[in-house]
C-alpha cells in the first residue's frame, strides 16, 4: 500500500489510530498501526469492510484479529514468508559484517607491523636483520591480501544469496496475489489489475469491460456431491475462463465461487461473445467425481457484463457488474445479463 497523505493529515491519522489502538485487546505494534491507519483513511476499501464485520456491536480487536486483517488485506504476502526473508537479511548482512570486522582487525595489525617494521629498520645495516624484517612484511602482506581475497569471495556469496531473497521476494509477491486452489489471480491481484486497467482506460479513453461469473446453485453442488468435488468445479470453470481469455485480459477468483473477467480494450459486444462461449462451454461440461470416476454435468454459470462509462468510478464500476450478475440469476440461471447505465 501506497500511502499520500501529509505530514499534517498523517500525524492525525496517527492520533485516531492510538486512540482507537488503546480501546482495543491487541497489543500496539507496528502491525497493528498498519491496519488501523489504513482504515481509519479510508484508503483500502477490502479492510473496512472487513474492520466493519468485526467491530460490529462493540466487538473487540484481539492479536489473532489483527494479524489475520494484517494478512488478508494490507500485506502484500505473510507475515511468515516476511519472517523468513527478514531472518534470512539479518544472516546475509552478519556474515559481511563479521568478514569485514575481521579484515578491519587484520589490516590494524599489519599497519602496526609496518610501524614496528619501520622502526626496527631505521639506522639498521646489517642485511641478515633487513632480510628478516623483509620477509616478516611479505609474509603479512601475503595474509592481508589473503583476507581480501577471502572477503570478495564472501562478497561475491553474499550477492549471490541476495540475489536469492530478491527473487524470493518477487515470488512472495507474486504468490500473494494468486488463488491458491485454482491459480488465477486472487480478490487483491484482481484489485491492482482493476486500478491498472481502470486507469489506463480513463487516461488513454480506451474501452474496459468487466464480467462477474457464480456458479449457479453451489451449495446444492457441495451438499449433493461434497466440497472436494466443489473445488473440482470451481477450478473447471477456472481452466474455462483460462483457455478462453488472451493477452491482457485477466482471470480472478473474487471469493468462493465468484470469478471476475477484466477486458481491457474490449466493448460490450466483444466482452458479451466471450462471455456466451464461455457459458456454452461450461454449461456443456462433465466434470469427473475423484471418489468414483462419475462424470457431473449439468453445472451452469450466471454472468454480469458493464463496460467503464465517462467519469465513472471504479467501484460503481464493479457494482454494475455486480448487480447485472444477480439480475442474471434472478431471470433464471445460466445467461447473461448487460449491466444498467
Amino acid at each position: 500500500m501506497v500511502y499520500e497523505q501529509d505530514r499534517e493529515a498523517s500525524a492525525v491519522l496517527l492520533r485516531l489510530a492510538v486512540q482507537h489502538m488503546s480501546q482495543h485487546a491487541a497489543a500496539l505494534t507496528p502491525t497493528c498501526y498498519a491496519v488501523w491507519y489504513e482504515y481509519l483513511a479510508g484508503i483500502n476499501p477490502r479492510l473496512t469492510l472487513g474492520m466493519d464485520e468485526r467491530l460490529m456491536d462493540g466487538g473487540v480487536l484481539a492479536d489473532a484479529s489483527i494479524e489475520e486483517l494484517y494478512r488478508s488485506y494490507c500485506s502484500e504476502f505473510s507475515l511468515e514468508k516476511q519472517q523468513s526473508i527478514r531472518e534470512a537479511s539479518q544472516n546475509v548482512l552478519g556474515s559481511i559484517r563479521q568478514q569485514a570486522e575481521a579484515v578491519r582487525a587484520h589490516s590494524h595489525e599489519f599497519g602496526g607491523q609496518l610501524e614496528q617494521s619501520a622502526s626496527n629498520m631505521n639506522g639498521q645495516t646489517d642485511a641478515g636483520v633487513l632480510r628478516d624484517i623483509i620477509a616478516q612484511l611479505h609474509g603479512e602482506t601475503a595474509a592481508v591480501a589473503s583476507s581480501m581475497h577471502d572477503l570478495s569471495h564472501s562478497l561475491e556469496r553474499s550477492q549471490e544469496e541476495i540475489d536469492e531473497l530478491r527473487c524470493q521476494l518477487d515470488n512472495a509477491r507474486a504468490e500473494a496475489l494468486l488463488d491458491p486452489l485454482t491459480g488465477v489471480m486472487n480478490r487483491r491481484g484482481f484489485d491492482k489489475r482493476m486500478e491498472e486497467f481502470y486507469g489506463i482506460a480513463r487516461q488513454k479513453q480506451l474501452p474496459l469491460s468487466l464480467a462477474v461469473l457464480d456458479i449457479d446453485h453451489f451449495k446444492l453442488v457441495n451438499d449433493s456431491y461434497g466440497h472436494l468435488f466443489g473445488d473440482r468445479v470451481i477450478r473447471g470453470l477456472a481452466q474455462i475462463l483460462k483457455a478462453n481469455i488472451k493477452g491482457r485480459d485477466t482471470v480472478a477468483r473474487l471469493g468462493g465461487e465468484e470469478f471476475g473477467l477484466l477486458l481491457p480494450e474490449t466493448e460490450t459486444e466483444g466482452a458479451l461473445a466471450l462471455c456466451e462461449k464461455i457459458r456454452s462451454t461450461m454449461a456443456g461440461s462433465r466434470i469427473r467425481r475423484a471418489s468414483n470416476n462419475q462424470e457431473i454435468g449439468g453445472i451452469t454459470v450466471s454472468i454480469g457484463v458493464a463496460t467503464l462509462m465517462p467519469g465513472e468510478d471504479r467501484n460503481a464500476f464493479f457494482d454494475r457488474a455486480d448487480q447485472a450478475m444477480y439480475a442474471a440469476k434472478a431471470a433464471g440461471r445460466n445467461q447473461i445479463t448487460v449491466a444498467q447505465i
